[in-house]
């Protein structure tokens, strides 16, 4: 490509660019071509160039990693010859450039036995000798686990009597590599139970690769032989409070063929039911071994005491609250016990209606006798009042609703002392809350009370104060702040006298309207049992004298500011108004007492009406204010222009 040559050039034109000739080394990997180029001018001057073109192979070829195999051998020894070399095994084999060869480099192995792994090494070269090496692996391994028979199982009485391991009850073992497979015991696992007990023996069998089997036999720990025990020696007592308790130290002689100390425990005690009649008792113990197999021996216990007699002594009937005692005859002077607490000879008081049994014990021989306590219950006290809440002094009238009363005490926590069956009333002067207690006796003769927490409630009569930020509020500014001064109460209710809703702010801010008016404030202080005072205020909302004056007007016929206006807004009488104009000599020349009629640049005299000249004029304003009916004088000047 002539192309490749640049920067051609040459003094007469532009020279021509040829293909010569591409001349080989003869080489390869790598091969030089020098490659040459001519540059002609036009008069034939010739220069050559030359471009070297390096052919040199540096991409190794590629091929497939042959696929492994596993082979298994006896003892697990294997040669890798055993696997024979084949280098069509290697596929996919490529180049860029060349064929590529195969061939077969070499066998190496890991060293190790069940399993070995032999690495084969296949190379891949092609014609510049790049070489790629493809691996093969070759896994030599046994496998196959060995045999053997489980041994047969044994059934034993005592844990004692389990033989000990012996890998002779294991037989036919055999194994596909191993002449004589290795036999080992492994474990004995108890299922954790007893009577019986299953253990389970285990021996291992393996081959020289390691593969190996578990056999098992089963042995079986079972004691059925019932221990043995004598009797204890029968005893006689005098009373059942002398029955000894259980001991199993009485029983001797226990032994078992498995169990080294059987259990001995008491089962029951039996009688003949002739209570304190040479009554017998037959004691009942157990002996047991491990496995609950088991044994009763028997002592026979006699009684030989009589009952003793007891008398409670006579009912009795009580008030409740009152106190009494119980005292039983003993005839015998043996032990005696009450029932729900009691002690002989000593004083208590009854809640409740109630049997009490005496019992007697001569040695367990056991009598008792019965007395009744009846409890005569006092009426159920009550009591109502026409008033439990109010304001001091408050009058509160009580009425006895207990059934039943004869007598009654009235007395509360403020001091009070009433007596009276029916109904009774007494002042409550001071603030506060006050317990009331009835002290009722009925016709029984029994007397009780009933207290009323804080049943009456009283409460001081409030204060009810306030102060106005201003009586006088001019109609431009209605806002009253009202400062609530009262005294005692927790509720307010304001009337601010002009109709409006009621309002419950403690100090609330007011806005009246802007008429003129006297309004009447009224606020009822109170507290919740509404005790209530009352409060007044006067307000008085007036006009503000407001008017505005011109300085100037044109009464020039076009109806724009033709006339002499003084503006009265509010706080002045309409009826109490008079307006004056005058000359610069004094004379009046305009008088109006309408507030709503205005000079119009004229004046009249002898019946004819004139216009007056350009200039300044005074004028004099006469009126009474509408709030207190002050006469006010006020003086101006205005000017006239056409």
């Amino acid at each position: 490509n002539i192309l490749v040559v640049t920067n051609e050039s040459d003094n007469q034109g532009v020279p021509v660019v040829a293909f010569v000739s591409d001349v080989s080394n003869g080489l390869t990997c790598p091969e030089t071509i020098t490659r040459t180029y001519s540059v002609t001018d036009i008069c034939n001057n010739v220069i050559t160039v030359t471009q070297l073109i390096t052919v040199h192979d540096i991409i190794a070829p590629t091929a497939s990693n042959p696929t492994s195999i596993n082979i298994q051998t006896l003892g697990g020894l294997l040669s890798s010859m055993a696997v024979p070399i084949d280098v069509l095994v290697v596929t996919d084999e490529l180049d860029n450039c060349s064929v590529p060869v195969v061939a077969w480099l070499s066998d190496v192995s890991d060293g190790n036995t069940c399993p070995e792994i032999i690495t084969r090494t296949y190379t891949v070269t092609d014609a510049c000798g790049n070489v790629t090496n493809v691996t093969q692996t070759i896994t030599v391994d046994d496998i196959t686990n060995p045999t053997a028979s489980n041994p047969i199982g044994i059934n034993v009485q005592c844990i004692g009597d389990v033989p000990v391991p012996n890998v002779a009850v294991v037989t036919n073992e055999a194994d596909n590599g191993t002449f004589f497979p290795l036999v080992t015991f492994v474990s004995d696992v108890s299922d954790g139970n007893t009577c019986p007990e299953t253990i389970t023996r285990t021996y291992s069998v393996a081959d020289d690769c390691g593969n190996s089997i578990n056999v098992t036999q089963l042995i079986t720990v079972n004691d059925i032989t019932n221990p043995t025990a004598s009797n204890p020696a029968n005893i006689s007592v005098p009373g059942s409070v002398n029955v000894p308790a259980p001991n199993i130290a009485d029983v001797i002689n226990e032994a078992d063929n498995c169990t080294a100390n059987p259990i001995v425990a008491w089962v029951s005690d039996v009688s003949d039911g002739n209570v304190c009649n040479l009554e017998e008792i037959t004691r009942t113990y157990s002996v047991t071994d491990d496995c609950g197999n088991q044994i009763l021996v028997t002592q026979v216990i006699t009684i030989l005491a009589v009952i003793p007699p007891i008398n409670a002594g006579p009912d009795q009937l009580i008030c409740l609250g009152d106190l009494t005692i119980l005292t039983a005859t003993n005839a015998l002077t043996v032990p005696i016990s009450w029932d729900n607490g009691i002690v002989d000879g000593q004083s208590f008081s009854p809640a409740i209606s109630t049997n009490y049994t005496v019992t007697a014990n001569n040695l367990g021989c056991i009598n008792s006798d019965q007395v009744t306590i009846t409890i005569n219950l006092p009426a159920v006290v009550s009591f109502t009042s026409d008033v439990i809440f109010g304001c001091a002094p408050l009058t509160v009238n009580f009425t006895n609703l207990t059934a039943n009363s004869v007598s009654c005490v009235w007395t509360t926590s403020g001091g009070q002392l009433m007596n009276g069956v029916g109904t009774v009333s007494t002042i409550f002067t001071q603030p506060g809350c006050f317990d009331v207690t009835l002290t009722s006796t009925g016709i029984n003769g029994c007397t009780t009370s009933f207290t009323a927490q804080n049943f009456i409630c009283v409460e001081e009569t409030p204060i009810a104060a306030f102060n106005p930020s201003s009586v006088m509020l001019p109609a431009t500014n209605t806002q009253v702040d009202f400062d609530n001064n009262s005294i005692g109460a927790t509720n307010y209710s304001w009337d601010f006298g002009d109709n409006s809703s009621i309002n419950t702010d403690e100090s609330p801010t007011y806005y009246y309207s802007s008429n003129n008016d006297s309004y009447q404030v009224m606020l009822i202080a109170s507290t919740p049992f509404g005790c209530a005072d009352t409060a007044y205020s006067q307000i008085t909302v007036f006009e503000d004298l407001l008017y505005y004056v011109p300085n100037t007007f044109t009464p020039d016929e076009d109806n724009f500011n033709a006339t002499f206006q003084p503006v009265f807004t509010s706080g002045f009488d309409p009826f109490d108004f008079t307006l004056l104009i005058f000359n610069r000599w004094g004379e009046t020349i305009f008088e109006s007492h309408d507030a709503t009629i205005g000079w119009d640049g004229t004046y009249g005299k002898n019946s004819q009406i004139e216009m007056v000249q350009d200039g300044t004029y005074t004028w004099k304003i006469e009126f009474k204010t509408s709030l207190n009916d002050e006469r006010k004088i006020i003086f101006g000047s205005v000017n006239l222009i056409r």
